[in-house]
């Protein structure tokens, strides 16, 4: 499951007391009265009832030409939505996550995680396009966290399928073409990187074409910032690649960059065949 930026209710309550002060409810204003209620209610983590107080100040306050009320309502109502999406999200409901994480966006268009919570459940639903497009504007906000943890998703999951296809002893030409259709269309939301082209060069294995393979392992491990474990797989990818093209040097010479981790017992036994 992926994660969400859901904090614990006492720091989510940190939200209403922190930065989110009572408002003077003088002349006996009915949107201030409710204003203080949604906070009341907040406080005791009654946020059912703090979403409705909120909801009813909102409306009565740009009746009265507040707009700062306003619009501090809709703010907190949007994230009170994202923890109730998020609880429905966990409980395997997806249906409802999606519903308060789209009503979360229209009182808060701006409030990136609930664009990128958005975009987890739509990817539970199989609403893939959907999915992609709203993980791609979280990953485009302007909330750096939630940026990140988007873009991650959006990597996640195309990495996942192209693994399935290629990842595999058994794994045909129609899958390999498939995975490197799949890892093609992921860049058109993020950049590529050192796993992206680990799996086009275990793509480009299958099919046999062997240029293209030492290429997209080059490029990983231009870009890998992992361990020599890690790395391991990308040299010992490229080393198959050199081997089945006839370079047998080349292959040694990545082989033997492969004898870490996972990898060790694979690429000695290549070596010793070399």
């Amino acid at each position: 499951m992926k994660r969400f930026f859901t904090p614990t209710l006492a720091a989510f309550l940190m939200v209403f007391t922190v930065g989110v002060a009572s408002v003077n409810a003088q002349d006996d204003q009915e949107y201030k009265e409710a204003y203080n209620a949604g906070i009341a209610a907040a406080e005791a983590k009654n946020y059912a009832a703090a979403y409705e107080e909120y909801g009813k100040a909102a409306d009565l306050a740009t009746q009265a030409g507040d707009e700062e009320i306003a619009e501090k309502s809709r703010k907190i109502m949007a994230k009170i939505d994202k923890l109730l999406g998020t609880r429905a999200y966990k409980a395997g409901n997806y249906e409802l996550a999606l519903k308060h994480f789209d009503t979360g966006l229209t009182l808060d268009p701006s409030y990136a995680p609930n664009l990128h919570n958005k975009g987890l459940a739509l990817k539970q639903l199989g609403r893939i396009d959907e999915s992609m497009a709203s993980l791609k504007l979280a990953a485009d906000s302007n909330d750096s966290k939630t940026s990140r943890a988007a873009d991650k998703a959006i990597r996640g999951y195309y990495h996942s399928e192209a693994s399935k296809l290629v990842a595999k002893d058994n794994a045909s030409s129609t899958d390999a073409q498939r995975a490197i259709s799949l890892l093609t269309q992921m860049q058109e939301y993020v950049d590529a990187d050192a796993d992206t082209y680990f799996y086009s060069s275990l793509a480009h294995n299958v099919v046999r074409d062997y240029p293209a393979a030492i290429a997209s392992a080059d490029q990983a491990l231009a870009i890998h910032r992992g361990s020599k474990a890690d790395k391991a797989k990308i040299h010992f990818v490229k080393g198959e690649a050199l081997l089945n093209s006839g370079d047998s040097s080349g292959a040694k010479a990545s082989f033997s960059e492969a004898t870490y981790g996972s990898y060790k017992a694979l690429a000695e036994h290549y070596l010793e065949t070399l």
